[in-house]
């Protein structure tokens, strides 16, 4: 998936949205999982990664540890 342009997203099948405005289309990128001890030696590199859903109209973020099916669809 791109980052740019806003795509609808199920989750196991089922359609994600927006709790907030209930919107469904999202931009993915990765969210870096920052922790003080590796931050403190250096080591932000390291830290685990989550996939953040942004929604496409409020800007809020959602954010999932290894989502088990994730499909990307054109609105």
């Amino acid at each position: 998936m791109a980052n740019g342009d806003p795509m609808q997203v199920s989750i196991n099948g089922r359609k994600l949205q927006c709790p907030f405005c209930g919107h469904d289309q999202f931009r993915q990128r990765d969210i870096k999982l920052n922790t003080a001890g590796m931050s403190f030696l250096g080591l932000d590199w390291a830290n685990k990664a989550a996939t953040g859903l942004i929604c496409g109209q409020c800007g809020r973020i959602e954010m999932f540890m290894d989502p088990p099916q994730l499909a990307y669809h054109q609105p």
